[in-house]
């Protein structure tokens, strides 16, 4: 059985969309069309990565355990079997703010994973170990 996690709209990511709104409304109100156009692709790019930010368990056709991260439609997904995890650890930023799950696989890989519900995340993730 397939399970999807979605990302978690941390108070940083909206910080930073707002942020860049903001800017871009700057550049559009003193009519400095070109960097305005660069930050509103930026601002576009930052909300397909938010928004569309998935991490599926899955049982592949070899029946192995993978975990699927898709990152929106700019980027390439990564593909992580389950067994290669070695240690998934939580972690703290911005003074506490906020937080993710590091998670080390095969030989000294790292990635940052924010899935919604990090407990439920570790659980199924435990169980398909």
């Amino acid at each position: 059985m397939n399970r999807i996690f979605h990302q978690r709209f941390t108070l940083t990511s909206k910080c930073a969309i707002s942020l860049f709104t903001l800017l871009a409304f700057y550049f559009l109100w003193n009519k400095m069309a070109i960097p305005a156009l660069l930050v509103v692709i930026v601002i576009v790019m930052m909300i397909e990565r938010v928004l569309h930010t998935t991490y599926t368990l899955l049982l592949d056709e070899d029946d192995v355990q993978r975990l699927v991260i898709y990152r929106g439609r700019f980027s390439k997904s990564i593909s992580i079997r389950v067994g290669d995890i070695v240690k998934v650890t939580r972690m703290k930023a911005v003074f506490g703010l906020s937080c993710y799950l590091l998670m080390q696989y095969g030989a000294c890989h790292l990635i940052s994973l924010q899935p919604d519900n990090e407990e439920l995340f570790m659980a199924e993730l435990n169980k398909r170990q």
